[in-house]
C-alpha cells in the first residue's frame, strides 16, 4: 500500500534577517534536484508561480542590485493573480531574491 501523501496548507511567512523564508513543509532542495523538486510539486497537486525581484517595483530592484547589499527583507513580493495562493519560499538565486507562490490546481 502506497504511503499517503501530507498536502502542504497554507504557513505564516516569518522571513529571516535578510529576507529569506521556506515554508516549514517544504522538503530541502539542493541546487540540481529540479527533477526531484518537480515530482513533489505535482504529487502535492500545486500550480507554483515564480514572482523575481529583478522585475518588481524599480526603486525597490534598483535599491537591492545597485547597493551590494544581500538583505531583501524589505521587499515584498507580489501574490499572482486569483484566489488561494500561498507563499512556498522566498530565497536569493544567481540572478536576485525570488517568491514561489503555490496553490491547489
Amino acid at each position: 500500500m502506497p504511503e499517503e501523501i501530507k498536502l502542504i496548507q497554507p504557513a505564516p511567512v516569518v522571513r529571516d534577517e535578510m529576507g529569506s523564508f521556506q515554508h516549514p513543509n517544504m522538503p530541502d532542495f539542493d541546487e540540481g534536484d529540479g527533477d526531484k523538486c518537480k515530482t513533489w510539486i505535482a504529487e502535492q497537486g500545486l500550480a507554483v508561480a515564480m514572482v523575481s525581484l529583478e522585475y518588481a517595483d524599480e526603486v525597490v530592484a534598483d535599491r537591492y542590485f545597485e547597493s551590494g547589499d544581500p538583505d531583501y527583507s524589505y521587499w515584498e513580493p507580489e501574490r499572482p493573480d486569483g484566489e488561494g495562493w500561498f507563499c512556498l519560499a522566498i530565497h536569493d538565486t544567481d540572478d536576485g531574491p525570488v517568491c514561489w507562490w503555490a496553490r491547489r490546481e
